[in-house]
């Protein structure tokens, strides 16, 4: 197979030459050094200096303290800083016992001393250097060459060539992140074409999953995720804007548009809807809707978290040790952070969380529709086979229900009013149970109160449950002026005879004959707000178009089946805020 030499990973063009020893490089070889090991007692932040000494700058660091200087440029042993780092003496060495730092290692030593014998040219943290491209040899491809020198330099060769298919392979999951297919690593082998490597990659490059590829990175660094974090962890609606960033590197749009956009795409003149979705990279932080939260904090937490994140992203600086005082390693002060957050305190924002939070951009994404019908198709592609399946399964099915409806008949189909074992109640009401096995309130009736009714059952399986609500002798459904009930929350629980062993019966659902308005009935109504556990809301009848009895069925999530030693506690909650509608009369 012959192809053209001019991919330059592939093709080694740059012959072997010594590589002459660089000179010491501050940013990325010293100041590393000092900052682990020097900068916390000797750095910017004036309140944990010690000895009024900084080495953060050339100026403290070559400045004289009694009569000494801690770097004499060109002058190593003259320079205290050398002196101290390699002393014997426990009062004199540095980094000091109590900072519970090892000593320097040797090729940490010999490396300062060498900074300084060059003259200890200063520089300054890495992240405000600007990146100057290295010389090259003539004729070389950049990459080659700085590859090369590097395996020199550690006195390594490359390796042969891979195979065309190994390579095929690498590029696919370098740009897509998948592999290749069959046909195309077929396709790809058989290809003699001087420029069937170059054809490869620039169909990779070309593929949509080339911008998924890359914008997986991203995403990581701008915190992004489909939930908010907190509590049930709630889906939340960011997906535009990772389908911009996907977007943009497949678009290649060039980084300061894709920084601004991001930053504050909102600001700019005629900001498209995609520049406005662009800048929800200052809203993926963590949201949190918690009830009882202080919302003030929540927004100040998410303040905080934009700065930090901008510091990392763009800056490649951890700004979040300058929330609480001037960084002790980078050149970060406690006024540079807080003039940062300046910036995000301004916004308009409430500390809410979902939909209910601000700004919130009502944004429809242009691949919701392709979407849409992407899964309309395969429901249409797949609508012959269902409706085949459900033929062939017909007949089955058909004598399977034939089946249980007859042993169901054969079996106990009625409902079993149920003989009340204990009644009681937790305010004092006085509950009755008569040869019917209705239960009657009387005595004192409460503003809330629970009903609890226990009874053993002599059934082999129960699957469900039924309230019957029935008329006083008023002729009303409860005890109070109004003669309405407002029952709240129902509870189930098994009971081990004899015994505190107590466990609560899961509810699938629950249906009623007649359920009142909610919105005119201070959101009382639903039957199925009796399963929730908040007394604010639950059943109510109030507004049937006819009197008389009132009926609530319950559904187990999972049938029961009672042990000869259990019994069933059931506890009709009445907690209403409102009050005065207790339950009159009723059957289980």
């Amino acid at each position: 197979m012959k192809r053209s030499p001019n991919i330059a990973w592939f093709v080694w063009l740059v012959a072997a030459t010594a590589v002459a020893a660089e000179p010491v490089n501050f940013s990325r070889e010293v100041l590393p050094i000092l900052s682990e090991n020097c900068l916390s007692c000797h750095g910017q932040d004036e309140g944990h200096r010690k000895a009024n000494l900084r080495l953060d700058t050339r100026e403290g660091a070559t400045k004289e303290h009694d009569g000494v200087r801690s770097v004499v440029p060109g002058k190593p042993e003259e320079s205290e800083l050398l002196a101290r780092i390699v002393s014997t003496d426990p009062e004199e060495r540095m980094p000091p016992e109590k900072s519970h730092k090892p000593p320097l290692r040797a090729d940490q030593i010999a490396l300062l001393k060498r900074w300084v014998a060059e003259g200890a040219p200063w520089g300054r943290h890495w992240a405000f250097e600007k990146p100057v491209k290295a010389p090259l040899p003539a004729g070389a491809h950049p990459i080659d060459a700085l590859v090369r020198a590097r395996l020199q330099k550690e006195g390594l060769t490359p390796s042969p060539q891979a195979t065309w298919p190994t390579l095929l392979r690498r590029v696919s999951f370098d740009l897509t992140g998948l592999p290749p297919t069959a046909e195309e690593a077929a396709a790809f082998v058989a290809d003699d074409s001087p420029g069937a490597w170059e054809a490869v990659v620039q169909r990779l490059l070309d593929s949509p999953h080339f911008g998924e590829r890359m914008a997986m990175w991203w995403l990581d660094a701008a915190r992004y995720a489909d939930t908010d974090g907190f509590q049930s962890d709630a889906e939340r609606k960011n997906w535009p804007w990772r389908d911009w960033v996907v977007s943009a590197f497949n678009a290649n749009l060039r980084f300061d548009q894709f920084t601004i956009d991001q930053f504050a795409g909102d600001l700019l003149p005629n900001a498209t809807p995609e520049q406005q979705i662009a800048t929800c990279f200052h809203r993926n932080h963590m949201t949190n809707g918690e009830g009882g939260r202080d919302p003030e904090e929540s927004r100040v937490d998410y303040v905080i978290d934009r700065v930090n994140t901008i510091g990392t992203t763009w800056l490649g600086l951890t700004l979040g040790c300058t929330q609480c005082h001037s960084h002790k390693f980078d050149p970060i002060t406690q006024a540079d952070y807080y003039g940062l957050s300046a910036f995000f305190n301004s916004v308009d924002e409430d500390g809410k969380a979902g939909s209910a939070a601000k700004p919130y951009l009502a944004y429809q994404s242009p691949l919701s529709g392709r979407a849409v019908e992407e899964a309309q198709r395969l429901v249409e592609a797949r609508k012959p086979g269902e409706a085949e399946a459900r033929r062939a399964a017909q007949p089955a099915f058909a004598k399977w229900l034939e089946e249980q409806i007859a042993a169901t008949r054969q079996g106990h189909t009625s409902w079993d009013p149920l003989k009340p074992e204990r009644l009681e109640s937790i305010e004092g009401t006085q509950l009755v149970s008569g040869a019917d096995r209705v239960v009657t309130a009387t005595g004192s009736n409460p503003k809330q109160d629970d009903y609890r009714f226990i009874a053993t059952i002599q059934l082999p399986r129960v699957a469900g449950w039924k309230l019957e609500v029935l008329p006083g002798a008023d002729g009303k459904l409860g005890r109070g002026s109004k003669g309405e009930f407002l029952l709240t929350d129902v509870k189930v629980q098994v009971r081990r005879l004899g015994s505190s062993q107590i466990r609560d019966l899961t509810h699938a659902g629950a249906v009623a004959t007649f359920s009142a308005d909610k919105k005119a009935n201070n959101n009382y109504g639903d039957v199925r707000d009796t399963l929730d556990d908040d007394p604010r809301n639950g059943w109510s009848t109030k507004g049937a178009p006819e009197a008389g009895p009132q009926t609530a069925v319950y559904e187990l999530a999972e049938p029961l089946v009672p042990g000869p030693d259990e019994e069933l506690v059931f506890e009709l909650r009445q907690r209403s805020t409102l009050g005065d509608a207790n339950l009159a009369r009723f059957r289980i």
